[in-house]
């Protein structure tokens, strides 16, 4: 199948899901504990898509030094976060409940307990829709350079590709639930926030094809040394991304912790498959 079918299916199916995502705080009711778990399956897949997958490629591709690609595009997530204060995933409601544990958790601003700070300045929903829509933007550069990488060596789709699809397909709905619950906290009308979810799924369809226009005007040996830049840059991001949902639990779901870990180690090691699969591929 040509490489140009294979993202434009990739595509529309993230778009697909994505929007499924924005409905989600208009159909369902959805617990901090398994919004969590599926959090911490999806941080799983995005760990493992930038180990097993992005930054062996790119180094590959692109030598040793291309790594100091990947800690740029963490830092630049990192402040794109901590200036935009975009990466947030909790159910819509805003109300504090009280588990048989002793924790309390407050639903709607990321807080835990005595992370009272995120109260006193809530989210505005236009802020956390650009934060998202340049992640999504970054995102689209990853699963086409993914994708291109795959086709350089193979002449197909791969592990890799295969990987990056995956972790993007299963992070997408959340942020497409994060803007969409922002909105309707705000008071905005439903179809507005339908248009603002349409405009914000398609950021991956228009990263894939300006890393492509880019591409397309280099010689091969830049074109590939382009393609590892992206694959590391990315990485980086997904690192970040999966990080920021991990690592703010470790110590408000203790009572969770087994479930938590199952779940991330679930997304890691289905990553480690993919990653064989390509392996297997490339020995053959």
């Amino acid at each position: 199948m040509a490489m140009p079918v294979v993202l434009s299916a990739s595509c529309a199916l993230i778009v697909g899901v994505s929007l499924l995502g924005g409905l989600a705080p208009l159909a369902l009711v959805l617990t901090h504990t398994r919004l969590q778990a599926y959090l911490s399956f999806s941080a799983g897949t995005m760990l493992g898509a930038a180990f097993f997958h992005m930054l062996p490629e790119a180094v590959e591709m692109g030598g040793p030094n291309v790594v100091q690609w990947a800690a740029l595009g963490l830092l630049a997530l990192f402040f794109l976060e901590r200036f935009f204060s975009y990466h947030q995933h909790e159910p819509a409601g805003g109300e504090l409940h009280s588990h048989d544990h002793g924790h309390d958790h407050v639903h709607g601003g990321h807080s835990h307990g005595g992370r009272d700070e995120a109260l006193g300045h809530s989210l505005s929903w236009g802020t956390a829709a650009f934060g998202l829509a340049v992640h999504s933007l970054v995102g689209g550069v990853a699963l086409a350079s993914a994708i291109a990488a795959d086709y350089k060596e193979l002449g197909a789709v791969g592990g890799m590709a295969w990987g990056v699809f995956l972790a993007t397909v299963l992070h997408k709905p959340a942020d497409a639930m994060t803007v969409v619950a922002l909105m309707i906290r705000a008071g905005v009308p439903e179809r507005r926030a339908h248009l603002v979810n349409l405009g914000f799924a398609l950021m991956i369809p228009l990263g894939a094809a300006l890393f492509f226009l880019g591409v397309d005007r280099l010689d091969p040996t830049r074109a590939e040394s382009l393609t590892a830049i992206a694959l590391a840059f990315s990485a980086g991001t997904f690192l970040c991304i999966s990080l920021s949902d991990l690592l703010p639990e470790l110590q408000f779901h203790s009572h969770d912790r087994l479930k938590l870990s199952i779940a991330l180690l679930a997304g890691f090691l289905l990553m480690a498959a993919t990653s064989a699969f390509e392996l297997a591929e490339a020995a053959h």
